[in-house]
């Protein structure tokens, strides 16, 4: 077994024993980054290419001008690739626009992978982004109607904070712990059927 298929059936067990303990439908969802950041990019390369041109229109000596293009457009080009590399691409986005990805890419994954469909609307969205360091909680309408705001807000936090890091025993240690909260609210009751998968999925750039 590879350590990918062994972080997922980690995972498979720990949404099964947050289950146990009540009525909601976990479902988790990894993401390799929530964005594409192409607009990032292009910044980054736009930048970069005005500084450039800057730079040979300043310099004490003569650039002959049919080098002008090829040293702006190459320095651009470098900037653009270099901005899709996961490192560079967090470091030079801002907070406002991950979180913004990360609504987007939640709200996707939550009607991709039938959160919304459970009999009483019970679903809960647990997502993971590698890029983004984020962790991210989304409850179906159903909870949201039975669980107070400031409870989920609790949930997710204690969620976060468990999941900050990427030891996988301490997601897993934190999703089976949601089940206890969630069941406080939303019982398990006898004759609950398991609606979604527990197995996790891996999802690309949105």
């Amino acid at each position: 077994m590879t350590p990918c298929e062994e972080h997922g059936l980690r995972l498979t067990r720990a949404v099964e024993e947050a289950e146990r303990h009540t009525g909601c439908e976990i479902v988790v969802v990894g993401f390799r980054r929530a964005d594409g950041y192409l607009d990032v990019a292009f910044r980054n390369a736009l930048v970069v290419a005005l500084i450039v041109l800057g730079l040979v229109l300043l310099v004490p000596f003569d650039i002959p001008e049919v080098l002008v293009f090829p040293i702006v457009a190459g320095a651009s080009l470098a900037v653009f690739w270099a901005s899709r590399l996961p490192a560079v691409a967090r470091a030079t986005s801002t907070q406002r626009r991950r979180e913004a990805a990360i609504r987007r890419a939640m709200a996707v994954a939550f009607q991709e992978r039938g959160v919304s469909r459970t009999r009483q609307r019970v679903g809960v969205l647990v997502g993971f982004f590698e890029l983004e360091r984020e962790t991210a909680v989304l409850f179906d309408v159903g909870l949201q109607a039975r669980i107070p705001a400031d409870v989920r807000a609790s949930i997710a936090e204690r969620l976060r904070s468990g999941c900050a890091g990427e030891d996988i025993e301490s997601r897993a240690a934190a999703i089976a712990g949601m089940g206890t909260r969630l069941g406080a609210w939303v019982p398990r009751l006898a004759d609950d059927v398991d609606e979604l998968p527990n197995a996790p999925r891996v999802e690309g750039v949105q």
